[in-house]
Order: C-alpha cells, then sequence, then structure tokens
C-alpha cells in the first residue's frame, strides 16, 4: 500500500504533536518552549524531509535522536 502525501503529512504531524508532549513532561516547560525546541532541531529537519522515511518510526524513536542532539548541543540531556 502506497501512502499518499496528504496522509505522510498527517503522520509527521502526530509525531510532532507527541514528541511536543514528551519535552514538556521531560523538560517541564510550556508548550510554546517545547514547540521552539523541536521546530529549530535537526530531528525536526529529518523528519520533514519525506525522503528519510522517519515517520514511519515511533514518537519514542525519535525523541531519542532528540534527546542525543539536545545533549551533544547543550551537555545535558532533556
Amino acid at each position: 500500500m502506497t501512502l499518499t502525501e496528504e496522509q505522510i503529512e498527517c503522520m509527521k504531524e502526530d509525531l510532532c504533536v507527541e514528541l511536543v508532549g514528551m519535552l514538556m513532561h521531560r523538560r517541564q516547560c510550556s508548550m510554546e518552549e517545547a514547540m521552539s525546541i523541536l521546530y529549530n532541531s535537526r530531528t525536526f529537519a529529518s523528519l520533514s524531509d519525506s525522503a528519510t522515511g522517519l515517520y514511519y518510526q515511533s514518537s519514542g524513536y525519535l525523541f531519542s535522536y532528540l534527546e542525543q542532539e539536545q545533549s551533544q548541543c547543550t551537555g545535558r540531556a532533556i
């Protein structure tokens, strides 16, 4: 079964909602801060590129990438 571009975009949006929620919970931060962290990350850039296929992965899997990226940038885990 082949997904339409609309279905792929919905999958990406759903993952972003989950990732923002995970950031808010783990960091105890506001939605705005969590969205800023996500949307300014390499993880989001990779997720946005449909060619990577990251939209097929779980939010937990993607969060581990985001967590690793943040720890490299800040020297501390999320």
